[in-house]
């Protein structure tokens, strides 16, 4: 893990949970009608304010972790389960039919992957 992105996912951490606990707070408090109609607007506005702030960086300082997990463990078990699943389906007489096999060509003045049969690149215009 790039230490950078430690230090940041740590800092996101460290002010997201304490933001969303106060911006929960802040709600309860408000909604409570503490002290009358204009606080109470107040109270309730800034915590649902910080509530969106905390719960946004908690959720930033988890993408890469969550992405990581899909990548290198539910993928492959999604993978072998759909394979296991359209081999018992061929096995119980259900015609499956596969895909045909994609097969890209990159584009030589910015690199975009096109299909073979393209004559242009659909990112740049030039003729591949």
């Amino acid at each position: 893990m790039n230490k950078d992105y430690s230090k940041y996912k740590i800092l996101m951490r460290a002010i997201g949970l304490p933001l969303a606990i106060i911006g929960i707070i802040f709600i309860i408090v408000g909604f409570s009608n503490f002290g009358g109609a204009h606080s109470y607007i107040i109270v309730f506005a800034t915590g649902g304010f910080l509530l969106v702030i905390g719960f946004g960086l908690l959720s930033l300082s988890i993408v890469r972790p969550i992405s990581k997990y899909y990548i290198s463990e539910a993928s492959p078990a999604i993978k072998m389960a759909s394979n296991s699943i359209g081999e018992g389906l061929k096995e119980s007489g259900f015609q499956v039919t596969q895909e045909k096999e994609v097969i890209k060509i990159k584009c030589p003045n910015c690199g975009y992957l096109e299909s073979e049969d393209a004559d242009f690149c659909s990112k740049c215009g030039k003729k591949i």
